[in-house]
């Protein structure tokens, strides 16, 4: 098998080609003459024929003038790869793809983009809004690069890093009686409400809410027609505070306690998978970025102690995490 061909020699052939010298060819690439010509014999014999006239130093056969777009185009390939195995490296350049749940992806992901995009402008970026269990399951195939959802449940393809703990409120018209106490209510207060639902009653329905929330009448996936339901006085409907739309003079929120049903949302990455460099800082900022949004909305960061196994499974008085 024929060796590869030397980037240092091709390098030092080009530079005699053009200016006919193996002297400014030394000099260019801090070499001797002497190693020079040892480095064009040596290239010679891996082509296996001529490339410079016998007796005129630096002057090409016209095999050595037919080969030198080749070795240009080589080397120039070799050049451009070195420069983005750099930029790898360093987070300059390069792609990912990330998952983000819903509403966060519509509240709060843009401003965490827009800020990472303008400080790195040559990276390319995915995003797809996705339920939790989606996120979880485009990470683990990996086919996304970071995801940031709920925690649902232990993988051992996944590593979950919760950031804060999300508890669920109320979302009506202010003039609703509820709104009026102007307190958080306890869950029993849904009691014979008109309940809207939407996405997430999968998870409360599964852990003993039934008896309060039943089964709605009326289930809407899109937050704009969520919210218009809510106003035309169709029902009541209950989100997270971390995902809750933006509260507005016609429409409250209200938390609901007893038990203060919580859960964790954090940042989703492949088990035993290195990231890029820079996914690793997209990383770096969505945990930053996720942290101060959940101060800003009212939400507990997390801590290791703050969720803990023992937490009672008791139907009032309790919190549970799911």
């Amino acid at each position: 098998m024929t060796d590869a061909f030397r980037i240092q020699q091709m390098r030092q052939f080009l530079i005699a080609a053009e200016s006919g010298s193996f002297r400014i060819a030394a000099a260019s690439t801090l070499r001797s003459a002497a190693a020079v010509s040892t480095a064009m014999r040596d290239l010679e014999a891996q082509v296996g024929a001529a490339l410079f006239e016998k007796g005129q130093r630096a002057r090409l056969t016209p095999l050595g003038q037919a080969l030198t777009p080749l070795f240009s185009e080589l080397l120039r390939t070799h050049e451009r790869i070195l420069r983005d195995v750099h930029q790898l490296a360093r987070a300059e350049h390069g792609s990912l793809s990330i998952a983000v749940v819903p509403f966060l992806g519509e509240e709060w992901f843009p401003s965490v983009l827009c800020r990472f995009l303008n400080e790195h402008p040559q990276v390319g970026v995915r995003v797809s809004d996705e339920r939790s269990f989606q996120v979880r399951k485009l990470v683990a195939d990996g086919l996304v690069d970071i995801g940031i959802a709920a925690r649902l449940s232990d993988d051992p393809k996944l590593d979950f890093k919760p950031v804060a703990i999300d508890t669920f409120g109320i979302i009506c018209r202010r003039d609703d009686p509820i709104a009026r106490r102007q307190k958080p209510v306890p869950w029993s207060a849904l009691a014979g409400q008109k309940i809207i639902g939407n996405d997430g009653f999968e998870t409360l329905t599964s852990y003993g809410l039934g008896e309060w929330i039943g089964t709605p009448a009326v289930s809407v996936s899109s937050r704009l027609s969520m919210m218009d339901c809510v106003r035309q006085g169709l029902g009541i409907t209950i989100l997270p505070r971390l995902t809750k739309p933006p509260v507005a003079q016609d429409i409250a929120f209200v938390p609901l306690i007893e038990p203060e049903i919580s859960r964790l949302i954090g940042i989703v990455t492949r088990s035993g998978q290195t990231l890029l460099p820079i996914a690793l800082e997209m990383l770096a900022l969505i945990e930053r970025e996720l942290r101060e949004y959940a101060k800003s909305h009212g939400a507990k960061l997390y801590e290791p102690r703050s969720a803990s196994p023992s937490d009672s499974k008791s139907k009032r008085g309790h919190r549970r995490t799911l």
